[in-house]
């Protein structure tokens, strides 16, 4: 079941149904909306059995695709940190052999931004020479990463935080409602795993005393938080940490937005949450020191 995102919903099941489905998508938004399970039922319907029900969820080729098992259906992620060119040439290869249970391939490429430039370009030629009979579907919370050649290739589908009636269709939790920020992903891990609920809410109260901070009390935060000797193992400390900061920084532009506070300082808030966030994916698909990540990171606020 999808939750929320109804108008993009409604658009894919019209291409579908007008047969005017382009070569590939981009489906565009932050992480934890729901992208990726929207993008698995968008193939489910073009694949279904049941055409007068698609996705019925019941036939073998939903059910096939929901396990990522149908021979049609190519899943593509991040092997440690990056999408690598053998993982394209591939699915270049994959591609062209004929299908075999459907009359359509249909490729979904989660975390797009972390396709290497090598294997962005070899991409690029998939792109421009499609094979007849194949769909794409990038998905990516960072699109601006990617060549302007490839973007320009796709049809882009934006997808936003989702209202507070949605989320309560997973949890009626006040506190999971508050924290998830209308994330349908987040909502759900913080409801399998009270560990990471009381991990994220702990990084908050960090987050929240380091953004407070002046320039000079930030860069001691800094070097208290890496110790010398436990560096090269604070990666997943600093991601959430990361992530609980642009939490803040997201909290606050709303705040912003319905104040009706000066432009200038929205504008300042909004490259801030840009900022971390492009951190936040650099932490996660590079080997680049954390430390030196946040300290240049405060430089730029």
């Amino acid at each position: 079941m999808i939750i929320g995102h109804k108008r993009q919903w409604n658009f894919l099941k019209s291409a579908i149904e007008g047969n005017h489905l382009p070569q590939a998508f981009l489906f565009e938004g932050e992480e934890n909306l729901g992208k990726k399970k929207v993008a698995f039922e968008f193939i489910k319907t073009i694949f279904c059995e049941n055409i007068e029900e698609a996705p019925c969820q019941n036939c073998q080729s939903c059910l096939l695709i929901e396990k990522n098992n149908h021979p049609d259906f190519i899943f593509i992620a991040p092997q440690k940190r990056e999408i690598k060119i053998d993982q394209i040439r591939e699915l270049q290869n994959k591609l062209s052999l004929r299908p075999t249970l459907s009359k359509t391939k249909a490729i979904v490429i989660n975390d797009a931004h972390c396709l290497n430039i090598q294997a962005q370009n070899c991409f690029l030629k998939t792109l421009e020479e499609p094979k007849s009979q194949t769909i794409f579907i990038l998905i990516s919370s960072l699109p601006n990463i990617l060549l302007g050649t490839i973007q320009s290739r796709c049809e882009s589908l934006k997808f936003y935080p989702l209202a507070k009636e949605d989320i309560e269709q997973i949890t009626a939790s006040q506190e999971i409602l508050h924290y998830s920020l209308g994330k349908p992903g987040k909502a759900i891990s913080f409801l399998k795993n009270q560990n990471s609920f009381n991990d994220f809410q702990n990084s908050l109260k960090i987050a929240k005393e380091f953004l407070t901070k002046d320039l000079l009390s930030k860069f001691l935060f800094i070097k208290e938080f890496f110790p010398k000797d436990k560096e090269d193992s604070k990666n997943e400390e600093s991601s959430l940490l990361l992530e609980s900061m642009i939490w803040h920084l997201r909290k606050a532009l709303w705040i912003r937005v319905e104040g009706d506070v000066n432009k200038n300082a929205l504008l300042k808030t909004k490259k801030a949450i840009e900022l971390t966030e492009e951190a936040k994916m650099l932490l996660q698909t590079t080997n680049v020191s954390p430390r030196l990540l946040l300290e240049n990171l405060i430089l730029n606020f």
